[in-house]
């Protein structure tokens, strides 16, 4: 007689698995702590309606400030108009994303997760308002009012905009530059064992050198500042990358390669389709290390050499004492710089999608 109950006669050979998992998720499913992670992890911001009526009633309360309190009389205002006018924009700007965030799920997202900062910007900009233009508590030169920055950055605008293309455009270089050899070196000694003996102490000892300390040596070597500035933000990118990648590389599991390997892979193959995509993560983590060094470095390059650019244009209204302007392009930095970095780790989120909740930077 057969061991097998009539019950179990008819059962796939995968049946049993199947149902242990069935029973695995439902139990998961059950466990109220579980659950509680889940949602935790995986919930979506929506706006709370409240912080956004306060983000949008708080701008709109600095615009009727900027409009309506009388400016001090310790010394000429300037700017208020175009405080007014970006207050005001600002609020509409909130407003219509208020009104969005009941049709559109981005919107609703978006203001529920930068509402409270946008109320903490408010508060920030009404506090600075109030303590130069209609106080006179703080004065210009050196802490001018948010209007008088706008206006300066307004009227210089022509010349802040060729200077942020120039810079833009010598930060693209440095960067390409100093990325791709910064790679190709991390990946040869990585890969290497001869590669890295000669090469690890040239990049331990020569990276970490100060920017300031080349500039003597590469401006005589180089034929023009341009070139110069390119190798020295090169430079500065070149060694988190090429440190990165080389971890990156070496921290790759040997089994990837014993099974490709029995599989009958090539060393191309090994290199570019096992080697750098596992060494992804570290080399975002150099591209996220390199920029702000690589800002760092283009605005020293630009203030000694470079006959534009964002450094240029900070240096030249500092000896005039024109600090309104100069604040602006230090704003205008900030601004592209942050732009720059949200925009890498939004690459770096799409490209390793697969390491969700594994990192978080």
């Amino acid at each position: 007689m057969s061991a097998v109950g009539p019950e179990r006669r008819g059962t796939a050979p995968g049946a049993d698995a199947a149902g242990t998992a069935s029973e695995r998720e439902a139990a998961l499913v059950a466990d109220p702590q579980v659950v509680a992670e889940l949602v935790r992890r995986h919930r979506p911001h929506s706006v709370d309606h409240a912080l956004a009526g306060a983000a949008v009633a708080l701008w709109a309360a600095v615009a009727i400030v900027v409009a309506l309190v009388p400016s001090t009389g310790a010394y000429l205002v300037k700017g208020e108009a175009q405080a007014f006018w970006f207050a005001v924009a600002f609020t509409a700007g909130l407003g219509a994303a208020w009104l969005g965030s009941r049709v559109w799920a981005a919107s609703s997202r978006w203001l529920g997760a930068w509402a409270p900062w946008w109320i903490a910007t408010a508060v920030v900009v009404l506090a600075w308002e109030l303590l130069t233009a209609k106080t006179g508590a703080l004065r210009p030169p050196y802490v001018p009012s948010p209007g008088q920055i706008i206006a300066e950055g307004w009227s210089d605008r022509a010349l802040l905009a060729r200077s942020v293309g120039n810079s833009l455009l010598l930060l693209a270089a440095g960067v390409a530059v100093g990325g791709v050899v910064g790679l190709a070196t991390g990946l040869w000694m990585g890969w290497s064992r001869r590669a890295g003996y000669w090469l690890d102490p040239i990049v331990k000892y020569i990276g970490p050198v100060p920017t300031l300390a080349w500039i003597p040596i590469v401006f005589i070597a180089f034929p023009n500042s341009f070139s110069a500035a390119v190798f020295l933000v090169s430079l500065t990118v070149w060694f988190p990358m090429a440190v990165t990648t080389s971890a990156g590389i070496r921290g790759v599991s040997r089994e990837y390669f014993d099974v490709c390997q029995t599989l009958g892979a090539s060393t191309r193959f090994l290199i570019l389709r096992v080697s750098l995509p596992a060494a992804l993560p570290s080399i975002f983590t150099g591209v996220f290390m390199a920029l702000p060094t690589a800002f760092v470095t283009l605005t020293i390059a630009e203030t000694l050499g470079v006959n534009s650019g964002l450094g240029w244009y900070i240096n030249w209204k500092k000896g005039w004492s024109a600090y309104p302007a100069m604040y602006a392009a230090i704003a205008l930095m900030v601004i592209i710089c942050g732009s720059l970095l949200t925009a890498e780790l939004a690459v770096r989120n799409r490209v390793l999608s697969w390491q969700k909740d594994l990192t978080r930077w």
